[in-house]
């Protein structure tokens, strides 16, 4: 039962970590753009030419790219409440995910570079779903995004969680 309150609900107004996240994005995507030109880069791999390198560093450095610009996405649609948020984000995890598949063959065929080591790729690859897991979580149990968002369609829409109900909110859609 809701009662009648003309001043908006703070949680109508982005805040919280969700605003932390959307104010990050665009430094994420510096980072991603920056590293494209480290050592471990697709730029590295291009200049010394080995096929099969230059390949899986071009995979790697894509999936990165996708999941960066996938993140600007992501923010703009946050600010814009539009319910497709969750699966941009869901997709660019995706790249994530194909980015350290592509870095481990790379890797094991053609070494690791100084500072990275089998261990290295392996705690990438469990924290990158191990974090994604997390972030699924979030946001299927946050009261905040829900109430901001003022509908659960974001949770229909999104790849992985079209069955799964949202919170309550704590205040009334369209308010």
């Amino acid at each position: 039962m809701y009662y009648y309150d003309p001043r908006p609900h703070p949680y109508r107004k982005l805040g919280g970590l969700l605003k932390f996240l959307v104010v990050m994005a665009p430094v994420v995507l510096f980072v991603q753009v920056i590293g494209q030109f480290g050592p471990d880069s697709f730029w590295f791999a291009w200049r010394t030419y080995r096929t099969g390198a230059f390949w899986l560093q071009l995979a790697a450095q894509l999936g990165q790219l996708a999941s960066a610009a996938a993140g600007i996405a992501w923010a703009a649609m946050i600010l814009r409440r539009d319910p497709r948020f969750v699966r941009t984000w869901q997709l660019g995890y995706i790249g994530a995910v194909l980015s350290a598949a592509a870095r481990w063959p790379l890797h094991l065929i053609y070494g690791y570079p100084q500072g990275v080591t089998p261990a290295t790729d392996i705690a990438v690859a469990i924290g990158v779903l191990a974090i994604f897991g997390l972030w699924m979580l979030y946001y299927v149990r946050s009261v905040r995004v829900r109430t901001y968002m003022g509908t659960d369609k974001y949770l229909r829409l999104a790849l992985f969680t079209g069955k799964v109900p949202g919170p309550v909110p704590l205040a009334p859609d369209g308010i």
